[in-house]
């Protein structure tokens, strides 16, 4: 074993980096541009279970 040349777990790391570096170079693949998330609220109707915490909170606020 030199200390020149990469061997086990960098040599893998070596190789890992210029194969993704050319699979980079040889993409037809236009660059997508991400799209924002659409944001959806739940309506909750009662029947749909709850987290624990909101089910605590609910009994805490709720009038007697």
């Amino acid at each position: 074993m030199s200390g020149g040349e990469p061997s086990g777990v960098d040599l893998v790391r070596v190789a890992l980096r210029a194969a993704m570096e050319a699979a980079r170079k040889n993409s037809t693949r236009p660059k997508a541009k991400r799209k924002p998330r659409a944001v959806t609220t739940v309506q909750r109707d009662g029947r749909e279970p709850m987290g624990l915490g909101a089910a605590i909170n609910a009994l805490v606020t709720e009038p007697a």
